[in-house]
């Protein structure tokens, strides 16, 4: 079997890049009984997000063609890519390398190289423009990175600029995010001084693999002043792809979705999401009506918390962001979430929330941290959550899947690293779940 495909892109803002490329892709869905939406994680352009569509598209052939999953039967697939301006989020990217003898100055560079890259923020996927309106805020705070180690001020006025380069409406608890815009910037600064550790991929008889800086897990082990600013950008920029996905999920996909709805009531829909492309399908599967028949999510290597489908995760009755999702079955098909600690940049982000967050512990980002991802331990919290098939397994395992119930899949035997999700194993998972609907 061939999985033909259509495109269609979406910009920053989360608008249409071409209304006919929607129409056309439409059209062509009239001729398939399943559609997959597939939608990239963080990426620099097209070529890298259509590399990860073109092996998960060969993996669910190559599935399909071996008869694996029979249950299948005379099923039509089709599917539509989505292409949104995301950025890489990626360890080597975030953490500066070297020894302490270079620390300071790798901080500083690392610091200004960060703020610099702020400016890249192209209107769809692959652009080379930089966006005016930040321009005032990065210059200033570029200016502002010499005074921050003996200057309170220039500390507050740091944290003043990165707010206004994001939306707060997109902040939650469920992720700490909400602290990032309400905390005083000296307890920001102190709170990040310090070396951040995240858990590192399990590592021969149990031990924790050697990550960034040659010490146990994925660690950032500089500290200072410097570091703490580092951090915050770093924070920034993942806080902005956060947004950015659940945007262009609401305010674009959505729609789309209740298009192609509208166009072909009997069309199942497939939504299968990697890292913030994760976020963004949840975010546009959230926005359909309750009881919305036929809707699955797959959700590879998830970039968000793994509080978000939850029901009060923190005792006190706070429920994640896209908690109806699940509790209304606005997705009411199966949901799978593959998860695993060889992702490592998963890894990052949620150790700075922790912090962010008031947290202290000398590793953070695992299932207890309460500001863990989503792609790291899979879903925390959630009621309609089945374990009884903990584990990916390999091509021809039977999955036994149920609609309304999630699917914490671990990962560690086939996916390693966070870009590794276009192999068979996923493929056959992803199939399953599409033969347990309709």
């Amino acid at each position: 079997m061939t999985i033909a495909h259509d495109e269609i892109e979406f910009t920053r803002e989360g608008r249409l890049f071409s209304e006919a490329q929607l129409a056309a892709a439409i059209e062509a869905a009239g001729n398939a009984t399943d559609l997959l939406v597939l939608s990239h994680g963080w990426n620099n352009d097209k070529a890298e997000a259509t590399v990860l569509y073109d092996r998960l598209t060969r993996s669910l052939e190559r599935v399909i063609e071996a008869g694996h999953v029979p249950e299948l039967g005379d099923r039509r697939l089709r599917a539509l890519r989505v292409f949104w301006p995301s950025k890489k989020f990626a360890d080597a990217e975030l953490i500066p390398g070297g020894g302490a003898a270079t620390a300071t100055r790798e901080n500083d560079e690392a610091l200004l190289r960060l703020l610099d890259e702020m400016r890249h923020d192209p209107e769809v996927l692959g652009g080379t423009e930089e966006n005016d309106k930040l321009e005032p805020f990065v210059t200033e705070a570029k200016a502002l990175a010499p005074r921050l180690k003996d200057e309170p001020a220039a500390r507050d006025r740091f944290v003043e600029l990165l707010r206004s380069m994001l939306d707060p409406a997109e902040a939650h608890p469920d992720d700490g995010s909400d602290d990032f815009f309400t905390r005083p910037a000296a307890e920001l600064f102190a709170e990040l001084d310090e070396q951040v550790v995240a858990p590192g991929p399990p590592g021969r008889g149990g031990a924790q693999a050697v990550g960034a800086g040659g010490a146990t897990g994925l660690g950032d082990f500089l500290g200072g002043i410097g570091a703490a600013a580092r951090r915050l950008a770093n924070y920034t920029t993942y806080y902005r792809m956060k947004s950015r996905a659940g945007i262009v999920g609401r305010l674009g996909l959505a729609p789309v979705l209740k298009r192609l709805r509208d166009r072909h009531p009997g069309l199942r829909l497939h939504l299968v999401g990697h890292s913030f492309g994760g976020r963004l399908v949840t975010a546009a599967a959230h926005e359909l009506p309750p009881g919305t028949p036929d809707v699955t999510l797959s959700l590879l290597q998830a970039a968000f918390s793994h509080n978000g489908l939850g029901q009060n995760f923190d005792g006190h009755g706070s429920d994640g962001a896209f908690r109806a999702l699940v509790a209304e079955r606005r997705a009411s098909g199966p949901i799978i979430i593959t998860h695993t600690k060889n992702d490592t940049a998963v890894g990052i982000a949620y150790p700075l929330a922790s912090r962010i967050a008031r947290q202290a512990a000398a590793a953070l980002g695992d299932k207890n941290d309460p500001y863990g991802g989503m792609g790291r331990n899979g879903a925390q919290h959630t009621p309609e959550t089945d374990e009884t098939q903990g584990a990916l397994k390999e091509v021809g395992h039977a999955y036994r899947l149920e609609q309304g119930r999630v699917y914490n899949l671990r990962g560690d035997s086939y996916v390693s690293n966070h870009g590794d999700v276009g192999g068979n194993q996923v493929a056959s998972a992803i199939l399953q779940v599409i033969a347990a609907t309709g």
